[in-house]
């Protein structure tokens, strides 16, 4: 029962948070750091000189036995300080006897479909082909896109070697209950179980941990599995970082996370499971006041613009590139504008058909647009698809279970070691990636 002085607590805590002013709810994305945020950080032990990877040490971890099931659950839009936002003694809990890391770094650009796929192949976009939210194919001009159930069932469009796939291979079990790249057939396998998201993607929370409970316990049971909720980047999108409806989601998450727990305990499978809590990216506050006017730039009728914000992914028209680019490039302001081969080596963004030839990164907090987007569908609250040197982009990440040091807090941890590291908690070869294990090693139990 709560005392009445926690619920007096918890009741200012959340009449302060609904008194945020919210920005406009209408769709988009981006964010700046939120000023007046709780900085307080969980009770946990440092890592002594934690804040830089661990140096000279290049030795594979020590392997592990692989029996212990992997469940990864990913969190759409979690950014690491959200949990000084609402109470999650849950969240917690597994922080308190496992590793919290200072971020989880995303790969370039920071959206959904690139940087989930990049979890579970090791991969950059340029290496795994899944270049964005929405990718064309330059060969047939088709475009694969989130809300496309059809084409994200197509192999042709996945690159690399997803960890369910390395498992199947390897003679093991996965259930994926949505992941991107989990409902196509890819290097000839797929998991045992999956469920596609256009068809289940209202199912309730509880629900899918129920049947992932369920495939690890059976009596051929999985021995890695996927759950994915995005309610807390959509609240990013409609109320910013900071609005009013993150104290219920947040809480809702950890209440489901709890739920999880003692699921897991009721079918004898805690403590003895490994748990990977991620997100694929930040969240930055937007303002529909500062909007990069791509129409009153070039003419729109010399480009196909693929994606439109905070990156512009534009395809000229025969003859045309020169004159976008030279365009763009001198009124560069508050973005920058790409050819495709110069951009930034560290983005690992050039090297793929599927990238178009000109790209206009906007600088955070800006938006690209014209004036169809704001008369008929507006700047949202919150966005993210930036650089992802802007600390906003990053992500959450935390680790518990036998395989893991306990109340360990990390430095930065990188999205593209995490297939390396699940290859190595499921004891499995890893297929050709980008990642690196001894990068992250640091944070398995001795």
């Amino acid at each position: 029962m709560t005392s009445p002085t926690r619920a007096l607590t918890l009741a200012l805590l959340a009449a302060l948070l609904l008194a945020t002013p919210a920005c406009s709810s209408s769709p988009a994305e981006n964010d700046t750091d939120a000023p007046g945020f709780d900085t307080a950080e969980p009770d946990v032990t440092e890592e002594p000189d934690s804040t830089e990877a661990p140096d000279g040490d290049d030795t594979p971890p020590d392997p592990v036995s692989g029996e212990t099931p992997l469940i990864l659950i990913g969190f759409d839009g979690f950014r690491p300080d959200y949990l000084t936002l609402a109470p999650t003694p849950n969240f917690d809990r597994l922080i308190r006897e496992g590793v919290v890391a200072e971020s989880l770094e995303p790969v370039f650009p920071t959206k959904t479909f690139v940087n989930l796929y990049s979890i579970v192949t090791g991969l950059y976009a340029e290496n795994h082909g899944i270049v964005g939210n929405t990718v064309r194919d330059p060969a047939t001009g088709d475009r694969l896109r989130m809300s496309d159930a059809e084409l994200q069932g197509q192999s042709r469009w996945w690159g690399g070697e997803p960890i369910w796939v390395t498992a199947e291979k390897q003679g093991k079990r996965a259930g994926t209950y949505f992941w991107v790249g989990s409902e196509a057939e890819i290097g000839g396998e797929r998991p045992t179980h999956w469920v596609p998201f256009a068809t289940h993607y209202m199912d309730p929370a509880r629900e899918r941990i129920d049947q992932v409970v369920a495939w690890l316990s059976a009596e051929e049971p999985v021995d890695f599995a996927t759950l994915y909720f995005s309610d807390l980047d959509s609240a990013g999108h409609s109320q910013g970082p900071r609005g009013s409806r993150l104290f219920n989601e947040l809480q809702e998450a950890d209440a489901n996370l709890g739920y999880l727990i003692d699921k897991l305990e009721a079918a004898g499978i805690w403590p003895n499971v490994n748990i990977l809590i991620v997100s694929d990216h930040g969240m930055t506050a937007l303002d529909d006041d500062k909007v990069i006017r791509l129409d009153q730039i070039i003419d729109e009728r010399d480009v196909f613009v693929v994606e439109w914000t905070p990156i512009a992914s534009l395809i000229p028209d025969a003859g045309k590139a020169d004159e976008v680019y030279q365009a763009l490039k001198a009124a560069e302001e508050n973005y920058t504008v790409y050819r495709k081969e110069d951009l930034p080596e560290r983005l690992h963004y050039s090297d793929n058909e599927r990238i178009p030839e000109i790209l206009v990164v906007a600088d955070p907090p800006y938006s690209i647009a014209n004036q169809y987007i704001l008369d008929n569908i507006g700047i949202n609250a919150g966005g993210h698809g930036y650089d992802p040197e802007f600390e906003e982009m990053h992500g959450f990440f935390a680790a518990f279970g036998p395989d893991f040091k306990q109340g360990l807090r990390s430095e930065t941890v990188k999205i593209v070691d995490l297939y390396a590291l699940m290859a190595h908690l499921l004891a499995l070869e890893p297929a050709e990636h980008d990642g690196d294990l001894t990068r992250i090693g640091h944070i398995l139990a001795d």
